[in-house]
């Protein structure tokens, strides 16, 4: 592909005629099974990424054995394969990459992107990046051994992060095809490499300068030296440039979605580090010592900092994935502990989490499933990733068990018992969640989103803090856990119609009521913005040291309301703005201690009687009641309903 055409596909993939552009419209983390069809016949996976009519490249790693990263870019032929743990040229292989398609690719029979479990292979992580202006560019050139040699991409904004692999001619298996030379903008004129653990080598005047003087890069060009791994005669060079804080995506046109950054470790050997958002991809590399290149992303397992769970990849060796402590992400960057040490020095690329648009369609982000007893994953289908879950078996008088994906473990909206985990809590699906249940359980799913739905996971304090979150929107629903560190503790909930000086537990199906203090202990009288939320001292909410969750719930228009009605005499007809009604009611009576009432239509929002499940109780269903009613724009309150004050959050 000349570069002509590939200026074209940006166009097309970028702001053009003022569309707005979102993460992800240009990058998505695919996880897929290989069924090793021995190359006979060729396999259509579908991530959602057009690659066909848009430039860009594929990155996949066989995540549960030793096997190469597998790189392809749709400058060169498909099945032209580099390796980010190899200094070999191009590999030529017509199984493992075949095609890019208009919403994926094909492979056939590569162990490299398609090796069957049965082989010793199974599952893969497939990364792909669409090139767009402020996110992310490819370009090829040939070499001709001439310092400040100027190489123009179309990225149209400062590289964050460039990679250089010569990749022809092609060489034998186990020669030399020269080293992946890497910059950073943090690094400047010293050089890494991709395919090697060593730290930053200074003096990089030879591969991006003149020879003689380092030349930063411009948000149209940048610079290679003579070295023959950038511009050796008579060589071909691909360069993956990533941009770095281009603010230029979101419904304003005003946020980054990629940022590319360096911090040292603190005193402890623990850091946090604020970029502004949550990411969803993160690499992460030393530079002041030799030392891996970690990669983590939040599709195989990206846990919070505490938890014992993250999965990461290692871009300079052919390892299986395997588990890191001490690395997650949070809401506003991510943190971590290197060893223990301080004074580190490390770099990081870190892609933001998606969705970042308004969803319009709730099946998109609210699912409702009843499990098989396959042992495939998923045992619940959604139809998207999954970042929340609620489990029941209504039949049965069991624990409601609700799991977020940032920890990977449950706990019991019944009692106030701490987290605990199990062997079938995952949620490494692109579809689902959860691993081996049978027929008898259902599961409610969510997808985080914008004016949506929210998880984070904070640490107390001890004193009056605010708690960043990335609703969007002022959260009018908040259910708070402390996770692990009491013993057991209440949760707590936060609704908007009592609002900001009231609270109730979950668990125990209370009213509402008064906060002590003044200000309250544990809204601080405070009521949420678009961008935080306010805890107070109540140890429940905000001791210091102890690990909690908070889901956040807001009105999206068409999709779910947060809202409140006095139930009497008469039939109250709820109009959320829905348009088919609502499939998920939890309704809670707040003036009186009654419990949370909790419908969805795959059991049955009817006229006549409605099955419920009680959230805060053994999940046991209720069947002989007619409390609600579907309702076009909603659903229906009945005046069998007891009188009284009652808070709601419905979704369409």
């Amino acid at each position: 592909m000349d570069r002509i055409t590939l200026n074209a596909l940006q166009g097309a993939a970028g702001a053009a005629g003022g569309d707005k552009v979102y993460v992800e419209d240009v990058f998505n983390t695919h996880l897929y099974s290989g069924d090793g069809n021995g190359g006979s016949t060729s396999r259509a996976i579908t991530t959602g990424m057009d690659l066909d009519e848009n430039a860009g490249m594929i990155w996949i790693k066989g995540r549960g054995w030793d096997i190469d990263h597998a790189l392809f870019d749709t400058i060169r032929d498909a099945t032209n394969m580099l390796r980010t743990n190899s200094n070999m040229s191009t590999l030529v292989d017509a199984n493992s990459l075949t095609a890019f398609t208009s919403d994926g690719f094909t492979t056939s029979g590569s162990s490299y992107t398609n090796l069957s479990s049965a082989s010793g292979g199974g599952d893969f992580a497939a990364y792909s990046f669409k090139a767009a202006p402020g996110f992310f560019d490819v370009v090829t050139w040939s070499g001709n051994g001439t310092p400040g040699r100027e190489i123009t991409h179309s990225l149209a904004s400062t590289p964050g992060f460039i990679a250089i692999k010569k990749y022809a001619p092609t060489i034998s298996y186990g020669a030399s095809g020269g080293y992946w030379t890497c910059w950073h903008r943090s690094t400047g004129d010293a050089r890494l490499f991709l395919n090697d653990s060593m730290a930053a080598v200074a003096s990089a005047e030879s591969f991006f300068g003149n020879d003689s003087s380092y030349i930063a890069p411009t948000s149209t060009e940048f610079t290679v030296g003579s070295d023959d791994d950038v511009n050796g005669s008579g060589s071909t060079y691909v360069a993956y440039i990533f941009a770095h804080d281009d603010q230029q995506f979101g419904d304003g046109g005003d946020e980054s979605i990629i940022k590319c950054g360096t911090f040292a470790t603190g005193s402890s050997g623990i850091t946090e580090v604020n970029i502004g958002w949550e990411p969803q991809w993160l690499l992460v590399k030393t530079t002041s010592e030799a030392g891996g290149w970690y990669l983590a992303d939040d599709m195989r397992g990206f846990v919070t900092y505490d938890v014992s769970g993250t999965e990461a990849l290692y871009p300079h060796d052919d390892d299986s994935e395997g588990g890191m402590s001490n690395f997650g992400p949070t809401s506003t960057g991510f943190k971590l502990s290197y060893g223990g040490q301080s004074g580190i020095d490390l770099i990081y690329m870190a892609i933001r989490r998606g969705p970042m648009k308004t969803p319009e369609d709730a099946t998109k982000v609210f699912a409702v499933d009843t499990g098989n007893s396959s042992t495939d994953i998923p045992a619940f289908d959604s139809g998207f990733p999954v970042d929340a879950a609620l489990l029941f078996n209504f039949n049965a008088g069991y624990n409601n068990i609700l799991i977020p994906r940032l920890t990977g473990q449950y706990l019991f909206p019944t009692n106030t018992d701490d987290e605990g985990t199990g062997s079938g809590e995952t949620f490494d699906s692109n579809l689902g969640w959860a691993r081996i249940y049978d027929t008898t359980y259902q599961s409610l799913m969510l997808q985080r989103a914008p004016s949506f739905f929210d998880v984070v996971c904070y640490e107390g304090t001890g004193s009056v803090r605010t708690v960043p979150h990335n609703l969007g929107v002022a959260p009018e629903l908040m259910i708070i856990k402390d996770r692990k560190d009491s013993g057991g503790t209440s949760w707590r909930v936060y609704h908007k119609t009592p609002g900001n000086a009231q609270y109730c537990s979950l668990e125990s199906g209370t009213a509402f009521t008064a906060d002590v203090g003044t200000p309250g202990i544990h809204w601080n009288d405070t009521t949420p913005t678009d961008s935080v939320f306010t805890v107070g001292t109540q140890s429940y909410v905000n001791t210091n040291t102890y690990k909690y969750i908070a889901y956040l719930f807001a009105s999206c228009p068409g999709v779910s309301k947060v809202g409140s009605e006095t139930v009497g005499s008469s039939a109250i007809e709820v109009n959320c703005g829905f348009t088919g009604g609502a499939r998920f009611v939890l309704l809670k009576r707040t003036d009186a201690t009654a419990d949370w009432y909790l419908y969805d239509s795959l059991r049955g929002i009817a006229v006549g009687n409605d099955p419920y499940v009680a959230l805060d109780g053994l999940t046991t269903q209720v069947t002989n009641t007619d409390y609600i009613d579907p309702f076009t724009t909603g659903f229906k309150i009945n005046t069998s309903l007891p009188a009284g004050d009652y808070i709601y959050l419905a979704i369409a």
